[in-house]
């Protein structure tokens, strides 16, 4: 018979990681490398068939979906009976002839993401599939879906990254609706007349306007726990920087009352580690773009509170911020009760050492500073979160629109500035994520980088050789041994094989570069 509603994605959006969400990035590899470094290797230690009950309903979800999950609930179209959010191993256990809508929640479906195009497909470090791809292919061409389809249910995509499906994309993969942005309001309308209407013409891309997006108080409550604990406490950023979507949304912070109830239905699930997700926790309660020390301050103590409530940690905080705020950390940490070992693992952009490309493309990232502070502004904030046991995974972009040899080479020095800060930093190939972005010439991350390029690779790769030891030693404690075991490896697989052959690789590029480019090596001198 099946359930009418359908809510899924795949095996790499479902996922826990063995309960370290980080490990997630490993997806966005290409799935074969070389025998020593194979990401699909190590993906069979770590990406486990996600939990569920004995009728293939998930345990966690992803918090989008979790968001959709409740919305067409409230909205009365249909009851929580009929409608469930699944595991994709149990599909079959779940859908069937009375199933209307198969919906399915994307991050990076075609593994067109920043940090995929990097590492994999046609521009990436190696030239083949990203294993989110291959995942989210081997979903929705499935024969349970397919079948359903020809049975007359509709598979809807959406999410994050439902903007890389195009029309002939859908056709090759049999998907009949993709709903591109904030689908709380929306999808319930959309469910009801595929329900109780005429149905809707396919295939149909959506794009929903802003205007339908919901309010702070529309966004709806819960009624699951979220993969990783992840509570949602705003949404958007407001800082305009041009090659970003969130940034370009409004900024809406949710009610702190909101905020406890999720964290409680994740700590009655059995979510005891709840992850706090924003653009910047740091601006929560803030509708300018300064700090609301003491809105946040309320909000981790509150969220710390909370019975059953084991670690707090956050995915995103922006590096002003931090410089600007240190009381703020550090109140922050003193109520984590951080110290070297249980620190704060946090993403973050530093993206360019370059002020002309900060003013030219981000010009309000350094508030309350100015852009030509900005290298100064990330050193700031890296010296604070070592201070605070705070780590930043950092990324920087490649390729960004007007780029220049002087640009890249500031970015070089600023890298080489944070060498004795506990961090990494991942540089990622510019991606243009939508209508709208502003484009630059494609570039490949190996083939046509120039030698100022190489310059940044050999920089980022002696910083991260310099941590990412500690750092995974550190991080894993918490983990599920098969995902702890499987990072092990890869640390040391890279640390004792892959460094020699990446120091040389990197060294032999850069001269033969400089020697095609006829000019002067690039005289520095590093940090000892």
């Amino acid at each position: 018979m099946g359930y009418p509603i359908v809510l899924t994605a795949d095996k790499t959006v479902m996922n826990t990681y063995g309960g370290s969400l980080f490990y997630g990035f490993i997806v966005t590899a290409p799935r074969r490398a070389a025998w020593y470094l194979s990401p699909e290797r190590l993906l069979k230690l770590i990406l486990l068939n996600p939990p569920s009950d004995e009728n293939g309903r998930a345990v966690v979800a992803p918090q989008g979906l979790r968001r959709v999950e409740a919305a067409l609930i409230e909205s009365g179209i249909v009851s929580p009976d009929e409608v469930i959010v699944a595991v994709p191993h149990k599909l079959s256990e779940v859908v069937g002839s009375e199933t209307k809508v198969i919906g399915v929640s994307v991050i990076d479906p075609l593994g067109m993401g920043p940090a995929s195009t990097t590492l994999s497909g046609p521009y990436g470090l190696i030239h083949d599939e990203a294993n989110n791809a291959y995942h989210f292919r081997k979903l929705v061409t499935n024969s349970v879906i397919q079948k359903a389809r020809k049975l007359g249910a509709y598979l809807v995509v959406g999410g994050p990254g439902a903007w890389q499906l195009t029309p002939k994309k859908m056709e090759e993969l049999g998907i009949d609706i993709v709903v591109v942005g904030e689908a709380e309001l929306f999808f319930p309308k959309l469910v009801k007349q595929i329900l109780y209407g005429d149905g809707i013409e396919t295939p149909a891309i959506i794009n929903i306007r802003p205007s339908e997006y919901p309010d702070e108080d529309q966004i709806p409550l819960l009624r699951g726990a979220t993969v990783g604990g992840v509570v949602e406490v705003s949404r958007g950023c407001g800082k305009g920087c041009r090659f970003c979507m969130p940034t370009l949304r409004k900024l809406r912070h949710r009610k702190l009352e909101d905020i406890i109830h999720d964290v409680k239905v994740n700590v009655n699930f059995g979510q005891r580690s709840i992850c706090l997700h924003a653009e910047d926790v740091l601006r929560y309660g803030s509708y300018t773009l300064d700090v609301d020390h003491e809105k946040v301050i309320k909000l981790f103590s509150e969220v710390k509170a909370v019975e059953g409530v084991k670690s707090v940690g956050i995915s995103h905080a922006a590096l002003s911020s931090m410089a600007a705020n240190r009381r703020t950390v550090e109140q922050i940490s003193e109520i984590l009760e951080l110290d070297s070992t249980h620190w704060l693992g946090f993403q973050t952009g530093i993206e360019t050492g370059s002020p002309r490309l900060i003013e030219k493309h981000m010009h309000m990232k350094p508030y309350p500073f100015k852009p030509s502070e900005w290298p100064d502004v990330v050193e700031e904030a890296f010296s604070i979160a070592a201070d605070n046991n705070w780590v930043p995974c950092a990324t920087l972009i490649v390729n960004l629109p007007g780029e220049s040899a002087d640009d890249v080479i500031k970015t070089v020095e600023l890298v080489e500035r944070l060498y004795h800060y506990k961090s990494l930093i991942t540089p990622l190939l510019y991606v243009p994520m939508g209508e709208g972005m502003e484009k630059a010439k494609p570039m490949r991350f190996v083939e046509d980088a120039e030698w100022y390029h190489f310059e940044l690779y050999k920089a980022v790769w002696r910083h991260n050789l310099r941590w990412m030891h500690v750092l995974a030693r550190d991080y894993s404690r918490g983990s599920h041994p098969f995902a702890r075991l499987a990072i092990t490896i890869l640390v040391e697989v890279i640390r004792k094989i892959v460094n020699h052959r990446a120091v040389s690789f990197l060294e032999e590029e850069l001269n033969r570069r400089k020697a095609k480019a006829l000019i002067t090596p690039y005289a520095r001198t590093p940090n000892k």
